[in-house]
């Protein structure tokens, strides 16, 4: 067998097709012999093989673990090898971790951890013993291979249950180790620092519930591991280049270790804080320099990334990450606030601090590099919400982080530190360095990042930074320098984030200098920060100053569309729609540029998710506008039906023509011109009545919700050639297409809203088709508790009483389904419909509602068995049975009961608001402001709402003009309970008797009784 697989796994490697095809069909046939893996392993130590074939081997051999070794392997193919050949092949591979060969002592750990995993510790009850052993006693080589497995081993395969087993006889063992620098290499040692930190994990996840096993493992051993990890980052090589990368390795592991026992077991790190702190702040003051050097200022790529011997990633951009995540979770600690602010508030660390991070931000020559030839990646990367993560990126959450906790003392030091900044620039431009610029770019962006809360107190009057000089001495002037395109696009943008104190003067200088860029500007760099500042002007900046600009913009914006890839195509998008709601009849007259430009857009971009987001919104911003609505629905409705058809495979297409359909319906008139539905009715109906396309069905709905708020009376009068129905007739049977049982719940995720515009909107000439909608509605609650579908049928449950369904009577099948689901309604406005409709069908006294009987309280189980998902299935939750007015009263009462806690708890809230209480915590902050500490949410890259909108919802009109939504809920209902009480019938004193003691006590305080 040896021979047989050797040779063909020789025969894998010839350069012959022929040869290597029929050695890789002969291994397919050997792998089912049980002796194979013996074989792999064989091969894989024979240190008289080529090292090809013992590779080759051993890389076989983790396959064949991976999907042949234990049925319980979710990539098991089989056939699983008998235990006897488990054993030897457990026996034999132990040896492979002492191996010289680093690839085949690195397969061989890959194997065992994999093996461990399915047979440790049941079936492999020494392994631990002779990992442990490796470890003391055993050469470098096993040490490192032993150090593989056990990595793997504690962060997959150790529970708590196993810890009393491994933490006694493995952690000094590993303590041993990181601190044995003579003789272990940096790797091996990160390694140490890995497996702790894996260890810190399985204890963080397990202390809520195993709280002893902290206490017993790692109280006792914190202190050790943090005095040897402070002695390694007080260590500096700078002499022995290959050390001193290495060093940055292990450096970095030992804080991702130390930043995780800070987020996990904070009290356990305070005393170390300082420690650690200051080691790490001399590092990052040391890496400053070479940082610039070889990253900022040169383009000779000495800014590199290394990999260790193990293949791991390692570089001094990688420990400034974890160093900077490490400052930003020590300066919210109380006990490190006199390291960055000092006892006086002003002699600790703080303002080199920021000083240092504006040098971490600025761009490195790779990046600059990498933007000026791919435009798009500069719009990725500089995006708020970019995937990217690099120093610059690390650097602007570092300063967020400090002016979250030190405000006052960030913002002076913030001012001070740009000041130097800018007069360091000015000295390196004078003595020709051609990266002067850097420097007054990254203030800039720093600068911007508080630009909403800078410009709010500048109009109180003050500021911590010198906003204004900066525009008279920086901004201004780099506005014309052409041969830095980065510098002259983020003066660009700086000067929109100050958009709104701009003076009157500067400001339409400013919004010129940007139209300019755009239509002029050679450099692509130039061009997207100059749309970004546009879009920022457009938000923020008073009209008057922006619409002379307003057709300069959009024939310039409109034409790069046609050119532009996917990135910049979002930000022209989101140009086009702002610089469009300017002057809406000023767009107007661009509606044969724009019109057709939206509709190729749509038509080229039809699978891209983001892309047609955008698309949509500048199509709907332009619907919107009544002046360009006219000529826009002439262009895009013939389109939009001849695509809306049972003809068009396209379904994501047809969804996507109903929304473009949608938002033109949404811009017309109200009511809708005469015609108008005639237009696309038959299209549309025929389509949203045959198709199960969810996305359809769904757009179909909004769609139509829209068409009968504005155009009931012409869905009325239309009527179908063919079948003679009219629009309202099809509509029915469109609900009843959504409302049948067999329709899922999110394809008729609007129907609710629909059904209750149609009743609202259509008055008598819903009449005649009522019964046919309570029907459909009721045949729906038969078999679904969803409120969205009750609703609709509050006002009329007369007409219910003469359904039968399934041999229940149709008002019995509504009461209990809506009765069941009143507090789970959605939206305040649902909640009063409802809550009012409740109070309507109790004082009509309607004997047959009266009759209905419905479920109660829960009836609670007394069983101490332990309730599994296939026994709660089995076993409903059972109710009392109550009437439908003991029902009613009980769940006003407890609306009102929560109405009034709701008031008394804003009233707290008001009354409390400067007061919040701070907790004993001792890590927590020590009363420091907290008034930055959403910015990161609520800023984009730029330091402004890119969007510019209100998140509001937007409220429909006609419930706006509903009564029942200016109501106030708690007064109404006091007024309806005391109503009640004049009327003193039977039902009421039964139904109060039912309620709690503090429902009848909130009664009987607001009723004065």
């Amino acid at each position: 067998m040896d021979q047989a697989v050797f040779q063909t796994l020789t025969d894998t490697l010839s350069a012959d097709t022929n040869t290597r095809l029929a050695a890789e069909l002969r291994l397919k046939e050997l792998r089912v012999n049980p002796e194979f893996p013996i074989s792999l392993v064989k091969l894989a130590l024979a240190k008289e093989c080529n090292i090809s074939q013992r590779h080759s081997a051993a890389v076989l051999l983790k396959s064949y673990v991976d999907t042949q070794w234990s049925e319980k392997s979710t990539k098991f193919r089989g056939p699983e090898p008998p235990a006897e050949t488990k054993a030897i092949v457990r026996e034999m591979v132990l040896a492979g971790l002492s191996d010289p060969t680093n690839r085949i002592r690195a397969s061989c750990a890959y194997v065992i951890s994999k093996i461990a995993h399915h047979d440790w510790p049941e079936s492999w009850t020494n392994l631990l013993d002779v990992l442990v052993h490796h470890l003391k006693n055993g050469s470098t080589d096993e040490v490192h291979g032993s150090m593989r497995v056990l990595a793997e081993f504690v962060n997959k395969d150790i529970t708590h249950v196993q810890l009393p087993l491994v933490a006694p006889v493995l952690f000094p063992e590993l303590l041993r180790i990181l601190m044995s620098e003579q003789l272990y290499s940096h790797a091996t040692r990160s390694r140490c620092a890995s497996i702790f930190r894996n260890a810190v994990e399985m204890l963080y996840t397990i202390k809520e519930e195993h709280p002893e096993a902290v206490k017993m493992y790692l109280t006792p051993i914190i202190g050790q591991w943090n005095e040897a990890f402070v002695t390694i980052l007080n260590k500096r090589t700078a002499d022995v280049p290959e050390i001193e990368v290495a060093e940055w390795g292990l450096k970095t592991e030992i804080l991702k270790c130390i930043n995780l026992s800070i987020q996990g077991f904070p009290k356990l790190m305070a005393p170390y804080l300082l420690q650690i702190l200051s080691a790490v702040w001399n590092d990052v003051l040391h890496l400053r320099p070479r940082y610039l050097s070889e990253y900022v200022n040169t383009s000779d790529g000495t800014g590199e990334s290394f990999q260790d011997s193990d293949g791991e990633i390692i570089g001094f951009e990688f420990l400034l990450f974890v160093q900077f995540e490490f400052i930003q979770m020590a300066c919210k600690r109380k006990l490190t606030q006199s390291a960055f602010v000092g006892a006086d508030g002003k002699s600790g660390i703080l303002h080199e601090l920021v000083w240092i991070t504006l040098n971490y931000m600025q761009m490195t020559d790779d990046q600059a590099d990498t933007w000026i030839t791919d435009p798009n990646q500069f719009i990725a990367d500089e995006e708020d919400d970019s995937y990217s993560f690099n120093v610059r990126i690390a650097a602007e959450d570092l300063l967020l982080t400090l002016m979250d906790n030190y405000e006052a003392a960030t913002m002076n030091s913030l001012d001070l530190s740009v000041k130097q900044e800018a007069a360091s620039s000015l000295n390196e431009k004078a003595a020709g360095n051609t990266n002067w610029w850097k420097a007054q770019e990254s203030s800039l962006l720093a600068v911007g990042l508080f630009s909403g809360e800078l410009s709010e107190v500048i109009k109180n009057g003050a500021s911590p930074v010198d906003v204004g000089a900066l525009f008279d001495h920086v901004v201004l002037g780099n506005l014309s320098e052409h041969d830095f395109p980065f510098l002259q696009g983020r003066s660009f943008v700086f000067a929109s984030q100050f958009a709104s104190i701009l003076p009157a003067n500067l400001a339409a200088q400013y919004v010129s200098a940007a139209v300019e860029a755009v239509l002029k500007s050679p450099s692509a760099v130039v061009k997207i920060s100059a749309l970004k500042a546009l879009n920022n002007f457009n938000q923020y900046l008073d009209k008057q100053h922006i619409i002379p600009y307003q057709r300069s913009i959009l024939q310039g914006v409109a034409p790069m569309m046609e050119v532009t890839t996917e990135e910049s195509f979002s930000l022209i998008l989101r140009t086009l729609i702002t610089t469009a709601k300017l002057d809406e009849q000023a767009a107007a007259e661009m509606e044969p540029i724009l019109g057709p430009l939206v509709m190729d857009s749509w038509v080229k971009y039809p699978a891209e998710h983001l892309i047609t987001i955008d698309i949509m919104d500048l199509f709907d911003a332009l619907a919107s506008n009544p002046h360009m609505h006219p000529a826009l629905n002439a262009r895009a409705m013939p389109t939009l039906v001849n695509l809306i058809s049972n003809e068009n495979p396209d379904k994501p297409m047809v969804a996507s023509a109903v929304d473009l359909l949608k938002c033109l319906v949404n811009g017309a008139a109200n009511p809708l011109p005469p015609n108008y539905v005639d237009q696309f009715f038959h299209n549309l109906m025929s389509v949203l009545l045959t198709t199960d396309d969810r996305d359809i069905l769904q757009s179909g709905q909004e769609c139509l919700t829209i068409v009968i708020q504005k155009g009931i009376h012409q869905v009325a009068a239309w009527q179908d050639a063919a079948s003679g129905k009219t629009g309202l007739e099809l509509i029915i049977q469109f609900i009843a297409k959504l409302l049948d049982p067999s329709q899922t719940e999110s394809a008729a995720l609007y129907v609710g809203d629909m059904i209750s515009k149609l009743v609202m909107k259509g008055g008598d000439l819903v009449t005649p088709i009522l019964p046919d909608l309570l029907n459909a509605v009721a045949q729906r609650l038969a078999d679904a508790q969803l409120a969205s579908f009750i609703q609709v049928t509050s006002s009329h449950h007369q007409l219910l009483s003469g359904i039968t369904i399934n041999g229940r009577n149709g008002l019995d099948i509504v009461l209990s389904a809506w009765l069941a689901n009143h507090a789970d309604f959605q939206g305040l406005y649902n909640q009063k419909v409802s809550a009012v409709a409740l109070t309507k069908v109790y004082m009509s006294a309607d004997p047959r509602v009266y009759a209905v009987q419905v479920n109660g309280d829960l009836i609670v189980s007394k069983s101490s068995r332990i309730v599994t998902r296939s026994r709660a299935k089995n076993t409903p939750d059972q109710y009392t049975i109550t009437t439908v007015p003991i029902k009613i009263i009980r769940l006003l009462a407890t609306d009102l009961t929560n109405k009034i806690e709701e008031e008394e708890d804003q009233a707290a809230e008001s009354d409390y608001d400067d007061e919040d209480g701070e907790d004993d915590w001792e890590d927590e902050d020590d009363g420091r402001k907290e008034k930055f500490s959403m910015l990161s949410d609520l800023l984009d890259a730029n330091g402004l709402d890119f969007d510019g909108e209100d998140e509001e919802d937007v409220v429909d009109p006609d419930i706006l003009a509903d009564p029942v939504y200016q109501l106030n809920m708690k007064d109404y209902l006091i007024e309806f309970f005391r109503e009640c009480v004049k009327q003193n019938s039977p039902a009421f004193a039964q139904s109060v008797s039912e309620l709690s003691d503090v429902e009848k006590s909130t009664l009987s305080t607001l009723l004065g009784n």
